[in-house]
């Protein structure tokens, strides 16, 4: 495998799933899945979804509560398989999703 770079002013923003922002792929992974950057303005929330594969987040600008937990730029969630929650975006943000397998939204 060769290294992959996107620089941070290339790849196609798209709208959200579920309507609460907007999302650029940076990999797309063997098997469905994909690391994703997303941006979601400050007091939208997101609908309800579950991972089947789990997912990581790392937060790099505001503040979002993911089902009751506040993180900030620089912290890490980590979500198991099967876990219902929703993003609500307390601010601006912006974070980085690695995503085994793209989620399922209720």
């Amino acid at each position: 495998m060769t290294s992959i770079h996107v620089p941070a002013n290339q790849g196609e923003w798209l709208d959200s799933p579920d309507g609460a922002g907007r999302f650029r792929v940076l990999r797309v992974h063997k098997g469905g899945g994909a690391t994703v950057e997303v941006a979601i303005p400050g007091g939208v929330e997101g609908r309800p979804h579950v991972h089947p594969a789990g997912e990581e987040l790392l937060m790099v600008e505001g503040h979002v509560d993911i089902s009751g937990t506040i993180l900030r730029a620089g912290d890490y969630l980590y979500t198991p398989p099967g876990a219902v929650h929703r993003a609500r975006a307390l601010t601006d943000v912006r974070f980085v999703l690695v995503l085994p397998a793209l989620p399922e939204y209720l």
